[in-house]
């Protein structure tokens, strides 16, 4: 479900994602430089325009998500998506097409 004070409306094929927060082991101390990769879908633009009509968008708002991650080489073109920072939670801004597959209803533990 999107925030109820969340106001961001993407535009076009765009769509913005809450990355999971990942819970790491408290027994073995892990440095967890991994991208974030899953997250839930809160907004979604009205897709593409193609002649008069809409392209229709394939995510949701509320879908479970895993996209993939962008590359530490400021200069690789793969998925420049943007972050966000709102009320102290961060958010990604992407096109649907970064997005892998749809894993169904989140579960709100998500672990490594």
């Amino acid at each position: 479900m999107a925030d109820a004070d969340f106001i961001l409306k993407p535009l076009a094929d765009k769509i913005v994602v809450k990355p999971d927060v990942r819970v790491l082991s408290s027994v073995i101390h892990v440095s967890n430089k991994e991208h974030d990769n899953m997250g839930t879908v809160v907004a979604v633009g009205p897709g593409k325009k193609a002649g008069n009509r809409r392209e229709p968008m394939p995510v949701q708002v509320g879908e479970h998500v895993r996209f993939g991650t962008m590359s530490d080489d400021p200069n690789a073109e793969y998925l420049k998506y943007q972050e966000y920072f709102t009320n102290g939670q961060r958010y990604l801004i992407m096109s649907w097409q970064d997005v892998c597959f749809v894993t169904g209803q989140h579960d709100d533990q998500t672990t490594n």
